[in-house]
């Protein structure tokens, strides 16, 4: 491919990441759909990039060759932090260790592909430079996004319901506020806690009502649960 095509196609897959970061954030209708394209469009992305890994790169130029190309970073980095953020925001782990080893399977794996295809590169990765480290961000989060969305958002199996009740209710945050409800112990939650809610339950449930706690066991076999009244 010609640098000129290569520079071409680099801004195109740039923008389309951008898009769906856009689409990942404000508005996930429809959500199985928007979520699912989130996770495959980094791995279609490093597709591209190891077809045309010798016009098109993580890094943008070489000091020492004098070497430049097009950097597919911004399209990896802008999708995959907001899969990791809608991860979060979106789902509640039982117990978030149970994920590490997934995690850390996931980093490993994507990390060993990422270096494979910088090998063979015209342009070689700088690990200890501003692009190294943001790979390594893109990598912890997409590792982690794809993760909790494919244990949760795929996961058939019939949920443990658990009835317990509300204790109070606050919100965190400035510009975006984030809503919780305090619940009494309920299943292998021995103590009150606090559970994440969206803006409208939060809006129509008071103190003293009763809440059921849908627990899941997870694709991954990572326990995860809901709340609904």
């Amino acid at each position: 491919m010609s640098p000129q095509k290569g520079k071409k196609l680099a801004i195109y897959i740039n923008r389309l990441g951008l898009c769906l970061a856009l689409w990942e954030a404000l508005y996930p209708h429809p959500y199985s759909i928007a979520l699912t394209v989130a996770m495959i469009f980094p791995l279609v992305t490093l597709f591209v990039l190891y077809i045309h890994r010798k016009s098109i790169s993580l890094e943008d130029g070489d000091k020492k060759t004098g070497t430049k190309q097009p950097s597919l970073l911004a399209a990896l980095i802008a999708s995959s932090m907001v899969l990791a953020l809608r991860a979060g925001l979106d789902y509640d782990l039982l117990v978030f260790s149970d994920c590490l080893i997934a995690w850390g399977i996931g980093f490993i794996v994507l990390t060993m592909i990422i270096l494979w295809i910088e090998s063979t590169s015209a342009i070689k990765i700088r690990l200890f430079s501003g692009h190294g480290l943001s790979i390594m961000i893109f990598v912890l989060a997409y590792s982690y996004g794809s993760m909790i969305i494919a244990d949760c958002l795929f996961d058939n199996t019939k949920p443990e319901i658990y009835h317990t009740h509300v204790l109070r209710k606050h919100m965190t945050g400035g510009r975006r506020y984030n809503f919780y409800l305090m619940l009494d112990k309920w299943g292998q939650q021995t103590t009150p806690g606090d559970v994440s809610v969206s803006s409208s339950f939060y809006r129509k449930t008071q103190p003293g009502d009763g809440i059921d706690v849908y627990v899941k066991k997870g694709t991954l076999d990572i326990p995860w649960y809901f709340v609904a009244k």
